[in-house]
């Protein structure tokens, strides 16, 4: 099985320059040990346990929290009951019907 979370988690009260903050979620996210992609607008993470994805965002909400009056984030799952794998199949079935 597989959960994919788009993730986009940040202070609405640090002004426009907010990498600061994202990066303490980002290090959140590398230090679980799974797959994950990091976008422009947000970040993609794979897991066989919704529970990982879940803890991943409460310790990001808790993380910002400490330095933020307010915090925005926008989040959606997709399960699958195949197996892992599918941040970078997505990515290549598109691909390939794009070169179609």
């Amino acid at each position: 099985m597989s959960y994919i979370l788009s993730i986009s988690m940040f202070p609405v009260d640090k002004g426009e320059s907010l990498s600061l903050y994202v990066s303490k979620v980002s290090k959140i996210i590398d230090n679980s040990g799974l797959e994950y992609v990091i976008t422009p607008m947000a970040t993609m993470i794979e897991s066989e346990n919704i529970d990982d994805l879940l803890n991943i965002i409460k310790m990001g909400l808790e993380t910002i929290k400490d330095d933020s009056n307010r915090v925005y984030a926008n989040m959606a799952i997709d399960y699958r009951k195949s197996g892992l794998g599918r941040l970078k199949q997505k990515v290549e079935s598109l691909k390939l019907k794009i070169e179609k």
